[in-house]
């Protein structure tokens, strides 16, 4: 077979990309130096399905660097998976993909009965670290609310120990907790919401960025140590998910299409008769998710009254 070099097309917000011999796109990320050949392995294991080894160059295949799990970092460019004896393969990526997720819509702080409980445990971002009027501080799920189902059939309710009432946490599920919730600055939340970010509990809560645009929080650590008590410690295991979600939806492949919320959901843009954008089913999943989100409180009242509730979509 005769030489080839590898052609990429390199997807915005990305300067880090793999691809096979045939130049299709694997996995990527933007890397601020900070992500480790070992990290980066790690991450292709969860997002492979395959038993076959293989290996990573850079280069021709015939004249290439191969690069293994180290300390290394990861230099910014395009690089091939090949499989251990050097010749092309077919990798599979793993069908799992990221939950949907849109963010909570913001109500008026002032009457947001429940920031006084994470202004109470945080006091300040838990990214920053900046003590923020009430005005600039947003309490973010870290499980959205909107995948009730998906929470109650993976057992989550069991990993909170909050001991408030259930109707501060949103009804018997528990998703509404204060265990599932970071207090973050305000222009956190959405980048938060839409996994561009997340925490890693297994490297000391360190935080990775897996886009463009997050010079000022990668490397940082979520702050968690004034957080002595254990009924209100977000659980490790929450922010793991997230953290998976991060690598689903911003790593594997070329990335999943990005919304913009405030120009499809925003005041006069919430417009069902635009076919170009509501017409596909990540459009309908959405606008389910997003009547979740906004009937949220609703259903936590009717769950914690004993009133039967439908589901969204149900037929009546």
């Amino acid at each position: 077979m005769p030489s080839r070099s590898l052609t990429l097309k390199q997807p915005v917000d990305r300067n880090v990309v793999l691809g096979d011999y045939h130049g299709h796109v694997l996995a990527g990320f933007h890397q601020y130096g900070t992500v480790s050949w070992a990290t980066f392995f790690q991450w292709l294991r969860i997002l492979f399905d395959t038993p076959k080894d293989w290996i990573i160059v850079r280069g021709d295949r015939f004249a290439a660097e191969q690069y293994f799990p180290s300390s290394a970092i990861v230099m910014p460019g395009k690089y091939t998976l090949l499989s251990a004896d050097g010749s092309p393969m077919q990798v599979d990526l793993t069908s799992k993909h990221a939950r949907r997720r849109q963010p909570t819509p913001t109500r008026d702080q002032e009457r947001d009965r429940g920031l006084s409980r994470f202004v109470e445990r945080d006091e300040k971002c838990m990214v920053f670290g900046h003590g923020l009027m009430w005005s600039g501080l947003q309490p973010a799920h870290i499980f959205s609310r909107a995948h009730m189902n998906e929470w109650n059939a993976g057992g989550y309710e069991s990993l909170i120990t909050d001991t408030a009432s259930i109707t501060s946490m949103g009804g018997a599920s528990k998703i509404g907790s204060i265990q599932n919730m970071l207090l973050l600055s305000a222009d956190l939340h959405r980048p938060w919401a839409d996994h561009e970010f997340g925490v890693d509990p297994d490297d000391e809560y360190r935080i990775t960025a897996f886009v463009g645009g997050h010079d000022n929080i990668v490397g940082r650590a979520l702050r968690l140590d004034h957080i002595a008590d254990p009924t209100k410690r977000p659980p490790d295991q929450l922010l793991r998910d997230h953290f998976l979600q991060g690598l689903l939806k911003h790593v594997k492949g070329a990335g999943e299409r990005r919304w913009d919320y405030a120009q499809t959901f925003g005041a006069g843009c919430f417009d069902l008769s635009e076919c170009a954008v509501w017409g596909t089913e990540e459009a309908k999943e959405r606008l389910e998710l997003e009547l979740e989100n906004r009937l949220f409180e609703h259903r936590a009242h009717q769950e914690t009254s004993g009133i039967p509730r439908f589901p969204v979509g149900a037929a009546l």
